[in-house]
């Protein structure tokens, strides 16, 4: 007879959400005119169910992390050095992306394309800096079952992006396409350094 502990039972349960999670945004990309994602409206079956799969396959990552905490001795106490940084940092601009993009555009409204702070160096910031903390929180968490969790919610932010894509296309035509040529989808770092060195410029020149 198999014994499953505690830890091991979050950790199937997530991996059962976050898996039903990617099939079906996998299936949004392969198989329209089915969609999951972006939602149709609030309240609507794609809604209760993408939502529900979303939070709790990211709340049980996290409960994975905490119970089976340096579980497996991959790295030793310098991990923190690199994923403290890239957990807490990936949190903040997530935050950051949603005062950007706005409430209603976060929860699939169409308050208008945004293409300015964050999003001139990323068409989908929040995701990358999700994916971002997800990655430090493994490094922090040292443990096997989490790195699991966090590829399988990786992937799910990774389908996001490329369902939206098509979604936006619909919203906001000539406009978003433009946006695409000029913007990379996760992260154009050669922008964002040279955003920074010219910051620093202007910074030296006006101290």
């Amino acid at each position: 007879m198999i014994e499953f502990d505690y830890t091991s039972v979050v950790f199937a349960a997530g991996l059962l959400i976050g898996m039903a999670l990617d099939l079906l945004l996998l299936r949004t990309l392969l198989a329209p005119p089915f969609r999951i994602w972006p939602t149709p409206e609030p309240g609507s079956w794609q809604s209760l169910t993408f939502w529900g799969l979303f939070r709790g396959g990211m709340v049980l990552t996290f409960v994975v992390a905490v119970l089976d905490w340096n579980a497996t001795p991959l790295l030793d106490w310098t991990r923190f050095i690199v994923g403290v940084p890239l957990g807490l940092g990936g949190l903040f601009i997530t935050v950051c992306g949603y005062f950007n993009l706005g409430l209603g555009n976060t929860y699939c409204g169409s308050d208008g394309l945004v293409s300015h702070g964050l999003y001139r160096f990323s068409r989908n910031p929040q995701y990358t800096a999700s994916i971002i903390g997800l990655i430090g929180l493994s490094i922090g968490a040292n443990s096997i079952l989490t790195i699991v969790l966090s590829c399988v919610m990786i992937g799910a932010y990774v389908l996001m992006s490329l369902v939206e894509e098509d979604w936006l296309k619909q919203e906001y035509g000539a406009t978003y396409r433009e946006y695409c040529e000029r913007t990379a989808r996760f992260l154009d770092v050669q922008g964002l350094v040279l955003a920074l060195t010219d910051r620093k410029k202007t910074s030296r020149q006006t101290g």
